[in-house]
């Protein structure tokens, strides 16, 4: 079914699955997606995301080039096509179909196209269309720069990063629910390439950036060569994604259903496992901040009393404060008990006290003797 006449900034959760389908396909088209293949639970989050992000575009539709969908998917195979064109040149040659748009607005939707297409926020100097986000990092586009360029920029310069990184085997507990458990870290779900595993706050109040979408990574992962995002770092981003949310595990499980997050795809591609952090180059430093993290000392007393991955201390720790607590309450009974022996002694002693002098005067004592 046609997308023909639909608006881009209106709702698209109402859309029929063969509308889906569509979008799906017009975004990355040699899945050739039918109904039959189409699973609601692997792409509810993106059309979530999508619709999110348009609804929050729609007071700021008329600064862009085009309000229809029709549009922006051809902006899309414009750019498919011109992956390796300079951003000035793209404009350029956008412009012949909107010859009465200014090059801020067809800039506007390029920049959107991409964000919907390949989940990084790319932004040129001083363009910015929509309400601004806390904790979400964008990419400047230069003028001279193709996309292609744009996008593998940031993550090259992670990779020149982690050479100085330190090397860790990966263990089954090093999970985001392990991460959760341990290191009391707070999972924030990003929509951002860029700001995959990337952490956020001081000690004891960390959150962790995850990619949300990993239906994404794959359908860009099953593009012929070459790809628009390096195939490596598609590879990569699976991979930790995979190590995070290990298939099978029941914690996790339970986690991804809190969260309403598919992360085990049907069909999904065959990558080997990551078994150690020298198997990464462009996620290596972020990996090894985390892995330094959760091998590391705990952060905060609550850390420290809830660490059980070296059951000695944890044992030491607790059976200490067991002790104190016990012996606290122990000489605080002694305590109450002699206290209220040694108030009955003392009675019985001003008792005494009194009788006797009573009985060595001749005059009894006004109110002691009767």
């Amino acid at each position: 079914m046609s997308l023909v006449d639909k608006r881009l900034f209106s709702d698209i959760q109402g859309l029929e699955t063969t509308q889906k389908c569509a979008l799906i396909n017009a975004f990355w088209p040699h899945l050739s997606i039918s109904e039959s293949d189409y699973f609601e639970d692997e792409y509810a989050a993106l059309f979530a995301y999508w619709g999110d992000t348009l609804r929050s575009l729609r007071p700021f539709g008329h600064e862009f080039a085009t309000e229809e969908w029709d549009g922006i998917l051809a902006i899309l195979t414009q750019l498919s096509f011109g992956r390796d064109t300079r951003r000035e040149a793209l404009v350029s040659e956008l412009r012949k179909d909107y010859q009465n748009t200014s090059d801020k607005a067809i800039a506007c939707s390029v920049e959107l196209a991409v964000r919907l297409w390949i989940g990084i926020n790319v932004r040129s100097k001083g363009l910015f269309v929509g309400p601004e986000k806390s904790k979400v990092s964008y990419i400047r586009w230069q003028n001279d720069q193709s996309l292609k360029e744009t996008v593998a920029a940031p993550f090259m310069n992670n990779r020149r990063k982690a050479r100085s990184a330190s090397i860790f085997l990966f263990d089954d507990s090093f999970t985001a629910v392990g991460l959760k458990d341990i290191c009391r870290l707070e999972i924030l779900w990003t929509d951002n390439l860029a700001d995959h595993l990337r952490l956020h706050g001081s000690r004891g109040e960390r959150q962790l950036s995850v990619y949300k979408h990993k239906i994404c990574l794959i359908n860009h992962r099953k593009e012929p060569e070459p790809m628009l995002i390096p195939k490596d770092l598609l590879d990569e981003t699976i991979c930790t994604l995979d190590l995070l949310f290990p298939e099978g595990d029941e914690p996790t499980e339970t986690f991804l259903n809190d969260e309403k997050v598919q992360m085990w795809i049907e069909n999904s591609i065959d990558i080997p496992q990551a078994i150690e952090l020298d198997d990464f180059e462009f996620w290596r430093s972020r990996l090894s901040q985390l892995l330094s993290l959760f091998y590391g000392p705990p952060e905060t007393v609550r850390q420290t009393l809830l660490d059980r991955r070296n059951t000695a201390q944890f044992a030491t720790i607790w059976v200490a404060i067991f002790g104190v607590f016990f012996l606290t309450i122990l000489f605080g009974v002694l305590s109450t008990v002699y206290s209220a022996k040694q108030y009955s002694v003392a009675v019985d002693s001003y008792k005494l006290a009194v009788a006797q002098a009573c009985q060595q005067t001749s005059q009894p004592l006004p109110g002691y003797c009767t």
